[in-house]
């Protein structure tokens, strides 16, 4: 596609209609503080049907944009409050702004002197298939030490021990800010989110099924909503973690946010220091008839430093122009022990121990930076995205084998790696208000470029050497334009949105090494569609169709060999296919009830599988495109309140997949069923929030392996000191040590191997949380006990 294609979207002229925008406060009729995260919901007087949706914000403020004329009926819910109306009419001659003024809500007394379970938290809400999650006064959320402890709790969302993130469809969701996307590495989402108390964040948004208007990468979106500073002033926030298990961890984080007339400047500072522990290990029955167990074990050290800087200015009312740059600087120190031993099958005579040291200095250094723009017209909006990032990963190894039993150096490398990438993105998208609908449309072009230097040398007659069989050189480059229309519109009670989306992809992969090129050239056509209906103002069905995409990324192409361990290691394949995956969803929410059902098949779904050869006892990891997956599950979340002191939330997802895996001459296609529990049980006990948190995952696993059952119980305790400004949270994290990612291979006359990883999950984490400066929450939040009480 070429990119003038792309810009020929913006040629569309727009019309712009007469309209309104409504906006005031909710304040508590009795204390007279702003109530944050209420629901609020606009309908049509003459005919019944909600128009718009919104939560007031962490101040109480909330706004309707681009209201035609007519007769409205704003309603405000909020449990633990009376339901308020009020009714409005906009004709031709009102104001284009009509402030609503402050709204006073009154305390429901029969609902908070209740003690039978009733529905839980107004801070969760659904819209149009959309989960929205209020974080800041969440009691579920208080004992949480940092934002990926939030991420357990939620609904449909897996957080792994090593931080990745799962959604139920099992894709990796991606992470957005404030309405636009992160652009970080998963080192980097890691260290951003644990940066981050849940009283810094106002929301979070779960997109599940991204519709057209997104990346065809994006499987999921995970939205933080930052908390806004409406005053004038400098506010700061202050987070401090230290974590014990084998070894500890420090995290220091600093959030400077200064807003003037026209700028707001917005500076945040994190640092990471101390070690992480890991643990492979492995059982194998080899062709022999021998056993080789496989344990390592690696101790990280870290030295971590992440600046975040960022200036808005605001252009004039509504438009807004933002500068942003972003550094993360990684300087780890990579131990790894590592112990072969070979046994006879009944495990009481060894034939052989071969010990690996491996003293790794990976180091990585992440520049980014850009510009945007967004503005609100009378009937449309405009947002411009533009970054630069470049990532420079060097790593550095010695590593040494050595028979334990003779004392013999079986070999000894040392390897030098280079890994660069640059991308550039640009991006525009517009809507545009027409009656009761809306027309959206943009283009996207992103390059990305990547270099990959590996040397390995290898000790021979006490010199080290080139070792050309392992030494590596790639070159890949990425060329991807892209083009959406979208139209959403309202019909009585029924919401709906149909998008189109066209991704163009050009790749190049050059293996100096090999001497192969590899070039693919692609479009792919993304469509989605979205229904939902309104049952009345707190109960609706929603219906959502979309086709996503997954493409390879540079180290799943690199046809080079990866070490694990001296016998284990990783290929990847330069003619891996994109995949792209059908979804759909049938979800129902009634209040904070929500029961979602998903269903979907990825075509040539990209994986990897081990291989084992016989003779050299090596297990080799090949990347390959599989036919096909199926895939489905049902979700049902809600909070439930016993009574004033007594809350839990509870998530179920049931899951199945069936994956169709041609190995070794065979094809499997079994189906899986499995289940995921998680939940929370909180006690409020005067000015104490004590948080008892729990996960189990049933047994699963895929075509090939088993995946044993895992569950995990945490306990946390929170307290508020110096007038909410200080917060102090102890938490110890699976507290029976039970967290092992355990798999075992089905066929065990091809292989037969049962390993696990251990992240040392076991940990006790004290954080501590200060907030100064002109803060505009702290007097909502100096209420916390008893409004937080009514809040959930």
């Amino acid at each position: 596609m070429k990119p003038t294609l792309l810009f020929c979207l913006f040629l569309f002229i727009p019309l712009f209609l007469n309209a309104q925008t409504i906006k005031g406060k909710l304040i508590d009729h009795r204390t007279k503080q702003a109530i944050p995260l209420a629901n609020l919901a606009l309908a049509d007087k003459d005919h019944p049907t909600v128009i718009k949706h919104t939560n007031s914000d962490t101040t109480g403020f909330f706004e309707f944009i681009d209201l035609p004329n007519g007769k409205y009926i704003l309603s405000v819910t909020l449990v633990g409050y009376q339901k308020t109306q009020k009714e409005l009419w906009i004709n031709e001659n009102s104001l284009k702004t009509i402030d609503v003024g402050d709204i006073l809500m009154e305390e429901d007394t029969n609902l908070l002197q209740e003690v039978t379970i009733t529905g839980g938290a107004p801070n969760f809400s659904t819209k149009n298939g959309q989960i929205k999650i209020g974080i800041a006064n969440n009691v579920f959320f208080k004992s949480a030490s940092n934002l990926l402890d939030v991420f357990k709790k939620l609904p449909g969302l897996q957080v792994n021990e090593d931080g990745t993130i799962l959604m139920a469809s099992r894709a990796t969701p991606t992470l957005f800010v404030d309405g636009k996307p992160a652009n970080m590495n998963n080192d980097e989402i890691i260290s951003y989110l644990s940066s981050l108390s849940p009283d810094m964040v106002e929301s979070i948004e779960m997109i599940n099924q991204p519709s057209s208007k997104y990346d065809g990468e994006y499987q999921g979106i995970i939205d933080v909503k930052l908390k806004r500073n409406q005053s004038l002033g400098l506010r700061g926030t202050y987070n401090v973690r230290f974590q014990r298990n084998n070894y500890s961890l420090l995290d220091n984080n600093l959030s400077l946010v200064l807003k003037t007339n026209r700028f707001v400047y917005d500076l945040r500072l994190g640092n990471t220091s101390g070690s992480t522990f890991y643990k492979y290990y492995s059982l194998q029955y080899l062709a022999n008839t021998n056993a080789m167990t496989t344990d390592t074990r690696t101790i990280t050290s870290n030295q971590n430093f992440n600046v975040q800087a960022r200036v808005t200015y605001e252009v004039k009312k509504r438009q807004n122009l933002e500068a942003f740059v972003r550094t993360y600087q990684m300087d780890r120190n990579a131990v790894s022990g590592n112990q072969l031993l070979t046994q006879t099958a009944s495990l009481d005579q060894t034939t052989a121990l071969v010990k690996s040291d491996n003293y790794a200095l990976p180091k990585q250094y992440n520049y980014s930076g850009g510009l945007n723009y967004d503005a609100q017209f009378k009937n449309s909006e405009l947002h411009i995205i533009t970054s630069l990032t470049q990532i420079d990963n060097r790593q550095t190894e010695d590593i040494q084998n050595r028979n334990v039993l003779n004392n013999q150096l079986l070999n000894y490398w040392k390897t030098d790696s280079r890994n660069s990438i640059m991308i550039h993105v640009a991006q525009a998208d517009y809507s545009q208000k027409i009656g009761k609908g809306k027309l959206e449309y943009g283009g996207k072009f992103a390059h990305t470029k990547t270099q990959n230097d590996l040397r390995y040398d290898t000790l021979a007659n006490n010199v080290f050497d080139l070792d050309p069989k392992r030494s590596n050189q790639f070159r890949y480059q990425e060329y991807i334009g892209a083009g959406y229309l979208s139209y959403i519109g309202q019909s009585s009670k029924f919401n709906y949105s149909l998008s189109l989306r066209a991704e163009h992809t050009h790749t190049i992969a050059n293996s100096i090494t090999t001497g192969s090129i590899t070039e693919k050239k692609y479009i792919k056509w993304l469509p989605s569609l979205n229904i939902t209906y309104a049952i009345n103002e707190s109960e609706q069905l929603s219906f959502s169709y979309t086709r996503r995409l997954t493409r390879p990324t540079f180290a799943l192409l690199n046809p080079f060999r990866f070490y694990y361990s001296p016998r284990h290691y990783w290929i990847g394949n330069p003619y891996l296919q994109p995949s792209t995956t059908s979804l759909f969803a049938l979800s129902y929410s009634r209040k904070s009830l929500n029961i979602s059902l998903n269903a979907g098949k990825e075509t040539d779904p990209m994986g990897r599988y081990p291989e084992y050869n016989p003779v050299t006892n090596e297990l080799i990891f090949l990347g390959r495109n599989l036919p096909h997956r199926k895939f489905a599950n049902l979700q049902v979340g809600t909070p439930i309140t016993i009574n004033k002191w007594w809350r839990m939330s509870n998530n179920v997802t049931v899951y199945y997949t069936k994956e169709l895996t041609p190995y070794f001459g065979a094809t499997y296609e079994i189906p899986i069923y499995n289940y995921m529990v998680n939940g929370s049980q909180v006690f409020t006990l005067k000015n104490w929030i004590l948080d008892v948190s729990y996960t189990y995952e049933s047994k699963s696993g895929n075509g090939l392996y088993i995946m044993a059952p895992v569950y995990g119980i945490d306990f946390g305790v929170q307290k508020a000191w110096l007038k909410n400004r200080l917060n102090t949270k102890l938490t110890l994290y699976d507290a029976f040590d039970n967290i092992k990612r355990r798999l075992i291979f089905r066929e065990k006359s091809i292989i037969n191997n049962d390993f696990y990883h251990y992240f040392a999950s076991q940990r006790l984490v004290f954080s501590l949380t200060f907030n100064f400066g002109s803060s505009t929450y702290k007097a909502r939040e100096n209420k916390k006990s008893e409004e937080e009480n009514r809040a959930n």
